[in-house]
């Protein structure tokens, strides 16, 4: 059974040949600049040229010439050799050493029929030569010819850029799918394994309620483990439904009016009641407008309250990331330092610390999911907080920045938009 459409041939052969008749169009409306001293030359051809529908410029001295073509840009140049002031050659060199002339092709129109002057024709960058007295259709016939090789380089260029592009799109789209298998590695290794302690460690405390006789005391305190390791999993569950929400681009800013400064104030309280007095936290607010300066402001009762209007949780995420990985990362009784600076439109947050600091390779995947530094050694973590400070600040529009140098210290900078009024 024959399964071709004679329509769709039909409609191929006519897109087929409403495609060359376009290219005829082009070529035909193409723009020639003649170059010749001889004035009769130049009128026979421009009369010619002109009937076939080209657009003519003309030149009759070297010099012109230059000046026209890096003006006009013309499709072609049709170029005599023996001229008074810059010779055909000259001119030829010239405009081939100029990336904005070097791809237009010049056609030499001479009568000198010597060899060694073609040859030097085409070495100079020439791309054909006409002998003279000329014959009109075989000027029409080159002309026409080089316009169409010049046509399909351009088109062979543009395919080629194209193709490498396409080729980078794809060798990006590759890495994209390496990575992101590799995420999936590593979110199997990690979770298990984050799972995997807790839930031994349940297992035995219920083992140990079931099989042996405990005081009242014992028993809560195996109850508390319980309840500690439930809470560890509920969390460590919680970030990785963060991160597949903020990815899927389903996390959206829920923004509320709130005093930043109170806010700042008792986050701060519970991230040092959970450390203990073993880390010594240092806050300070700066408001660059009102020039108000608070050293500790956690610490004090009669605080100006400035509030803003942002989203409260994600901002809870950002502060709270950044500071517990601080004092993870730095040996106790080392100073933490939070900063807070208030201007018109933003709120920066500064924290640094005295720590470990990061390897200057890490800082690149540093905002990964599941990364970590190769110096963190036995220090627990799974790899998502600072994926998801960068997901939550990037959800709010804002910047964030890290500067750190190994066993000295780390600075983060997050800097998030605010539409603010202070009252004291």
């Amino acid at each position: 059974m024959n399964n071709l459409d004679p329509n769709q041939d039909f409609n191929q052969e006519l897109q087929q040949i409403q495609k060359v008749e376009e290219e005829e169009k082009a070529i035909n409306t193409s723009s020639i600049l003649i170059v010749d001293d001889t004035l009769y030359n130049i009128q026979l051809l421009s009369l010619m040229l002109i009937r076939q529908g080209y657009v003519v410029e003309q030149a009759t001295n070297g010099q012109e010439a230059l000046e026209k073509a890096t003006q006009l840009l013309p499709d072609i140049i049709l170029l005599d050799i023996r001229m008074p002031d810059i010779d055909g050659y000259e001119v030829c060199k010239i405009l081939k050493a100029n990336p904005t002339t070097q791809g237009i092709p010049i056609i030499f129109i001479s009568s000198i029929e010597e060899p060694s002057e073609k040859v030097e024709a085409f070495s100079v960058g020439g791309v054909d030569y006409i002998s003279k007295p000329f014959q009109l259709i075989e000027v029409l016939a080159r002309i026409e010819t080089h316009l169409r090789l010049c046509s399909l380089q351009k088109k062979l260029q543009e395919q080629n850029e194209q193709l490498q592009l396409s080729a980078s799109v794809l060798a990006r789209s590759l890495k994209q799918e390496r990575e992101l298998s590799e995420m999936k590695t590593n979110f199997i290794s990690v979770v298990s394994h984050e799972f995997r302690t807790p839930l031994t460690t349940i297992q035995s405390a219920a083992e140990l309620l079931e099989h042996y006789e405990w005081t009242k005391e014992e028993q809560t305190e195996q109850l508390h483990q319980i309840q500690s390791e439930v809470k560890h999993m509920t969390e460590l569950m919680e970030d990785v439904l963060f991160l597949s929400r903020t990815n899927a681009n389903k996390a959206k800013l829920n923004v509320t009016e709130f005093d930043l400064l109170k806010f700042c104030k008792q986050l701060i309280r519970q991230i040092q009641r959970t450390f203990g007095k073993n880390y010594n936290l240092h806050s300070s607010f700066h408001h660059s407008v009102n020039d108000i300066s608070i050293d500790n402001p956690h610490l004090q009762q009669d605080i100006p309250q400035f509030t803003v209007q942002m989203d409260e949780k994600l901002l809870r995420q950002i502060l709270s990331n950044l500071i517990t990985n601080a004092i993870k990362y730095s040996p106790e009784n080392k100073d933490i330092d939070f900063q807070m600076i208030i201007d018109q439109e933003n709120a920066i947050f500064i924290i640094s610390d005295h720590g470990i600091g990061i390897p200057e390779e890490d800082l690149t995947h540093l905002f990964s999911a599941f990364h970590r530094g190769k110096n963190v050694g036995i220090l627990p973590g799974t790899g998502l907080g600072l994926s998801i400070v960068k997901n939550c600040v990037d959800i709010h529009n804002g910047l964030i920045s890290v500067k750190s140098q190994l066993n000295i210290g780390t600075e983060f900078r997050v800097t998030l938009p605010i539409d603010n009024h202070l009252t004291t």
